[in-house]
């Protein structure tokens, strides 16, 4: 089920291939979506929208007991101990445990869809709205279970087909309303609804033919007592926290729709959309780190582990500063781009925290060492920690200074938790950062920045002189030279990488 005869390189390498062909072709297409729709709704009815479905997701992210990364610890431990009568009954517990609140989420915005509405959102359009996104949040529930199983056996391809085929068929309707002209907040909320369940029945033939069949048909479901209490102790110390982009992300728009209203929060929500866009070279990274960390440790390689730290958080460093730059020197032109003039707002709020984003990235690395070698108990503690923080500086933050510092109280709960993360593996897991490149990389991307700023200034005035069309293809030439250099500069570094490449390809180096 796990190819555990695979090197590090073949696991890193190969199988993200899946990751970045899929990530690449996914996300665009979840930025075409929003384009459409911002361009066919009010600021407010996007803000209705995006608000509602920013709440599904932080539910959906408490409301499993947090099985679905339990799925992803033990089931890593169990194919390596050819234990599937434990991995069926993790799924079954998985789904048991899930579908009590699922039901209930589901039936509270169904029938106080009114109540939120006025309360909450302060419009009585979102209350439809609601009702449509309450089967939504049962459909997306059961792809998230199946989903990461997929993920958690190391199976990319099947974990993003699914993605990819409820994605494409959100974007097919997305299109047919507007073709038909019959543009508004109720049928674009059906173009999420209707595909989700798409995705539902593909997840379930494909988990069904090719795993179900082979491994569970046969094995006993496991009701023994210190097995399920192990299971559960695990998914209760995880349930008392949250993944840390998440709850923080998602809390903090929350709190910019009840202070500030719908308007901002979709202010707000476009900042969240474009703040995305690195992880699309990221997050198929941290998608595949926890099983993988889950798997040496259950072999005891630690030596292992500390080495992918040390690798990882090295190249996260001069990746994710480099990134950070170029998104904070053009942060206006990339907004306009996408989201029109009239949210420019929302660059002014990249700006705000673009820089600290580099903390977000290494702290998923230490968090998914946390998982994989089972210390959610402290992972728990530090995201309460965090998630109080927060909401204490996001209460000061929005109410006195507005939306824009609504990040700033976002970074500063990634810097804390990464931080105390790092406290906690530095003994088990000490590693050497290459400072030298680092400041290399810093220097020279920041002198590139200067310059542009400089002659440029804060880019208003060139936005009467080119239309969204002529900036586009500018970025794009702009993004081509910017990380070109940044190649030259760590040219020695990819050098290494295709080295590598050539190692799993048996040729000779």
């Amino acid at each position: 089920m796990i190819d555990q005869h695979a090197s590090l390189s073949e696991k890193f390498i190969k199988k993200w291939i899946w990751l970045y062909i899929f990530s690449f072709i996914i996300a665009p297409i979840g930025y075409i979506i929003k384009i459409i729709i911002s361009g066919q709704l009010t600021v407010s009815e996007v803000g209705i929208i995006y608000g509602i479905i920013s709440l599904i997701i932080m539910l959906s992210a408490y409301n499993d007991v947090w099985m679905s990364e339990s799925i992803n610890h033990f089931v890593p431990k169990f194919v390596t101990e050819k234990r599937y009568d434990k991995i069926k009954s993790i799924l079954l517990y998985a789904i048991i445990a899930q579908m009590a609140t699922w039901i209930t989420i589901a039936f509270c915005f169904l029938f106080f869809a009114d109540f939120i509405a006025l309360e909450y959102f302060e419009s009585s359009m979102a209350s439809s709205v609601l009702k449509v996104f309450a089967f939504y949040f049962i459909g997306i529930n059961i792809t998230q279970v199946l989903s990461m199983f997929f993920i958690s056996i190391q199976n990319t391809f099947q974990q993003k087909i699914v993605e990819f085929i409820r994605i494409i068929f959100t974007l097919f309707f997305t299109i047919w309303v507007l073709f038909f002209e019959s543009s508004s907040m109720l049928h674009y909320s059906y173009a999420w609804l209707s595909w989700v369940y798409i995705s539902v029945v593909v997840a379930i033939i494909v988990f069904y033919i090719k795993y179900y069949k082979k491994y569970f048909q046969n094995e006993k479901i496991i009701f023994e007592k210190e097995f399920i209490v192990s299971i559960f102790r695990y998914w209760f110390f995880v349930f008392l926290g949250a993944q840390a982009w998440v709850v923080l992300s998602q809390i903090d728009m929350q709190m910019v729709i009840y202070i500030l209203g719908t308007t901002d929060a979709w202010y707000y929500t476009n900042y969240l959309s474009i703040i995305w866009i690195p992880f699309i070279v990221i997050a198929p990274i941290f998608g595949l780190l926890f099983p993988v960390f889950s798997e040496m440790h259950s072999k005891w390689e630690n030596t292992k582990i500390t080495l992918v730290k040390e690798i990882f958080t090295n190249n996260f460093l001069i990746l994710g500063s480099a990134i950070n730059i170029f998104f904070f020197t053009f942060a206006l032109p990339i907004t306009y781009v996408l989201f029109w003039s009239k949210f420019i707002t929302s660059g002014y709020i990249l700006q705000y925290s673009i820089l600290f984003l580099i903390f977000n990235f290494i702290l998923q690395i230490n968090f998914n060492i946390l998982a994989g070698i089972g210390q959610v108990s402290q992972r728990a503690k530090i995201i309460g920690q965090a998630v109080i923080l927060n909401i204490i500086t996001n209460v000061i933050f929005i109410y006195f200074m507005w939306v824009y510092w609504a990040a700033i109280a976002t970074w500063l709960g990634w810097i804390y938790i990464w931080y105390k993360s790092e406290n906690l593996l530095k003994q088990d897991y000490k590693i050497e950062v290459n400072w030298k490149l680092f400041f290399k990389n810093n220097f020279i991307l920041w002198c590139l920045s200067i310059i542009v700023l400089l002659i440029f200034w804060n880019f208003d005035w060139l936005f009467s002189w080119f239309t969204r069309s002529q900036w586009f293809f500018l970025m794009l030439w702009v993004s081509v030279i910017y990380f070109f250099i940044f190649y030259i500069i760590n040219y020695s570094t990819f050098q290494n990488f295709i080295l590598e490449i050539k190692r799993l390809r048996n040729k000779k180096v």
